[in-house]
């Protein structure tokens, strides 16, 4: 991700930790400690069930990661990152829903039905609001709405992760679709899972952080795939060992929770064809950062060649989704746009050319 303003760094913490000779530094370690215990905990009491769901999950996140490849900004290492944010939120809703229980201990209560989906979808979609919200005035102008996407989808696989293996262990595997390796079916009812639920939160929030409509409408967009995914989660959860008009009601609105896996469809699609839309128009006008083949001798391993034609990419998406939002910026928003944006075209005209062999 390019940088686009000014960051202060702070000095760095001297606290470390030593192993096998080497120091680590304690928030390093601290991380990688509660992956491995969040991980490895799963592992103990799930055994190759646990094993299974990490594949699927892994491979729901890794399939968005290629089918956005030719759109995204955000890096692997954030999408980790928020991965291993949604386990934490994992962990901070079983608290949640302990002191839930101690007040009400009903295990069938309608109100758990409603209160539960509502604070998960909410603890799903907390760390990629706050990466957001923490980068908006800088990596947040650099973004797709696919980025947003990826990274709900990441954040929700994480969370999920747990609940799945134990689902798995008990009840055994029962994939609905084969592309969607998290989906369940029960009877005629589809359970697209954590991490769609908060992909199609994400997708909806990208769109309306890109295009910025007028008021209300951008509140609207912005809010419908979470809005959407609390009442199918609370659809998936109040249906279960109920019958009755209110049970049919909940399946008729969310389609039996098919309409889940069709809005995520069209918003991912929506998504990626808005940012190839946004990518295109954008960079229509500038050719001179178009790739400039010369026969230039070939320096630094495949590697390095290939990690620097990626970072010009991504530096030319950031440039693009900046000078979108340009045009819908105004007062001092458009000023910082404008300024950002001359700023990384002024850096990217210095490498358009792109130190390629042409044998």
């Amino acid at each position: 991700m390019p940088e686009i303003s000014a960051v202060c760094r702070r000095p760095s913490s001297s606290v470390s930790v030593a192993i096998a000779g080497h120091r680590i530094p304690f928030r390093v370690f601290l991380f990688w400690a509660g992956v491995t215990f969040w991980l490895g905990n799963m592992t103990l009491h799930t055994g190759s069930y646990g094993i299974a769901e990490l594949w699927a999950s892994l491979s729901f996140v890794t399939e968005l990661v290629v089918i956005t490849s030719a759109t995204r900004t955000v890096t692997l290492d954030r999408v980790s990152s928020l991965y291993c944010s949604g386990g934490a939120m994992m962990g901070l809703m079983w608290l949640v829903g302990t002191a839930f229980t101690f007040l009400v201990p009903d295990p069938n209560a309608v109100s758990r039905q409603f209160f539960v989906p509502f604070t998960e979808e909410s603890l799903k979609l907390a760390p990629v609001v706050f990466y957001l919200w923490r980068e908006r005035r800088s990596d947040l102008w650099t973004m797709g709405g696919s980025d947003v996407m990826l990274m709900g989808a990441a954040s929700g696989g994480g969370f999920g992760l747990v609940e799945e293996a134990y689902f798995h262990l008990h009840y055994g595997p029962t994939r609905a679709v084969e592309w969607f390796q998290l989906t369940r079916i029960n009877g005629s009812t589809l359970t697209v899972g954590h991490s769609t639920w908060t992909a199609l939160a994400g997708a909806t929030l990208g769109l309306a952080l890109l295009w910025r409509p007028h008021k209300p409408l951008n509140y609207l967009l912005a809010g419908s795939g979470f809005l959407w995914s609390i009442l199918d989660h609370s659809h998936h959860n109040y249906g279960i060992d109920r019958t009755g008009i209110s049970v049919e009601l909940f399946n008729f609105v969310t389609g039996h929770g098919w309409l889940s896996l069709y809005f995520f469809l069209v918003a991912g699609i929506a998504a990626v064809g808005t940012d190839f839309y946004a990518l295109r128009a954008m960079l229509a006008s500038r050719p001179e950062l178009k790739f400039q083949r010369r026969k230039i001798p070939a320096s630094g391993s495949p590697g390095d060649r290939f990690k620097k034609l990626w970072a010009f990419l991504v530096e030319r998406r950031a440039l693009a989704y900046m000078l979108f939002r340009r045009q819908r910026a105004s007062g001092r928003t458009g000023e910082r746009l404008a300024h950002h944006a001359a700023s990384l075209e002024r850096r990217l005209l210095k490498r358009a050319t792109v130190p390629c062999s042409t044998q």
